[in-house]
């Protein structure tokens, strides 16, 4: 018979002992799942930390996007009652002075800028925006380029991140959940294009164009082209473009804007006289309706044909062709 003094303090009698091994292995299991653990929880933050610092209000002032700028410029007109509100794409965004159109017309006109990228994914937010914190306009012109009039449809090579971030930065939370719910993808895949967006070192020192606040404010929405190389001779619009165009996402826009104070006017923005340029013009644009796009030299344009920017030189002369066109409708609008 064992004495009580020959077994080992602490000995759990009922049970055989553990082997040091067995002791080491499960130990090492325990800190594996905290590495795990922990591991998840910091891929976690960094996954989650984009859609916080799109919500900062400083935001605007290190975004590497040059289009943030001008993009939140239109989010920011509260009481600056326009008689005049231009809402498109980025034609007019680079290709329309409102400066010059109010001194032309002696009324006040301001830009709601946006690009097509924006559009697919906030549609008219931002005039919705700018309707609840100023007064009705006499006026709202939908300009676009001729391919952008189905916005809502169209597939765009470039992608629609630039949307993505604006909502991410501007819309409720209603807002973004309802865009999250119809495209699970886009807003998963969100923080990691946020990453790609502001990691790269050309932007973040280079900062080859940058548009500003102020530069907004003081051209009422206006922003120089910032690719200002030239078309080529033999430039030609991509056929699956041209053959294909529709208008059913602006004129569900004027539908919906359109009321006995305000007047709509529906412009297709000028292209450039590219090799198939005519099966732009000469469309009929009855059902908008709208006057066909003109057709000007290429010189006037640089950039990409897709894009429709015209050089800064030939932004007096578009401005006053839309000025031409708004002040007939205009003088059917009677001023406050």
């Amino acid at each position: 018979m064992a004495l009580l003094e020959d077994i080992a303090p602490g000995r759990d009698l009922g049970r055989d002992p553990v082997p040091a091994g067995q002791e080491e292995q499960g130990e090492n299991r325990r800190g594996f799942g905290r590495y795990l653990a922990t591991m998840g929880f910091c891929l976690l933050a960094l996954y989650c930390l984009p859609f916080y610092l799109v919500r900062r209000a400083d935001f605007e002032q290190w975004s590497n996007s040059p289009y943030t700028a001008p993009l939140n410029y239109g989010f920011q007109l509260t009481g600056e009652d326009a008689d005049v509100v231009l809402f498109g794409d980025s034609t007019v965004l680079h290709g329309v002075d409102p400066s010059r159109m109010s001194r032309e017309l002696g009324v006040k006109v301001v830009n709601l800028p946006n690009t097509a990228a924006t559009l697919q994914v906030t549609d008219d937010l931002l005039l919705r925006r700018y309707l609840q914190a100023n007064r009705q306009p006499r006026l709202i012109v939908f300009y676009f380029a001729p391919w952008d009039m189905d916005y809502r449809q169209t597939e765009l090579p470039i992608g629609t991140y630039e949307g993505r971030e604006l909502l991410a930065h501007r819309g409720t939370a209603g807002e973004i959940f309802a865009y999250a719910r119809n495209h699970l993808t886009e807003a998963l895949a969100f923080p990691f294009q946020f990453y790609l967006a502001n990691s790269s070192w050309r932007a973040i020192f280079l900062r080859t164009y940058r548009y500003t606040g102020a530069e907004a404010a003081r051209t009422h929405g206006y922003f120089r082209n910032p690719s200002p190389k030239p078309l080529s001779p033999g430039c030609e619009f991509w056929p699956s473009t041209v053959d294909n165009i529709r208008v059913d996402s602006v004129k569900a826009l004027g539908l919906r804007y359109g009321t006995p104070e305000t007047k709509i006017l529906y412009f297709v923005a000028p292209v450039p006289g590219c090799r198939n340029a005519s099966r732009v013009v000469d469309r009929s644009w009855n059902e908008l309706p709208a006057a066909p796009p003109r057709e000007l030299p290429l010189e006037m344009f640089g950039g990409a044909t897709m894009y429709l920017h015209p050089a800064p030189e030939a932004v007096p002369a578009i401005t006053d062709a839309l000025v031409e066109a708004v002040r007939p409708v205009l003088a059917e609008t009677r001023p406050d």
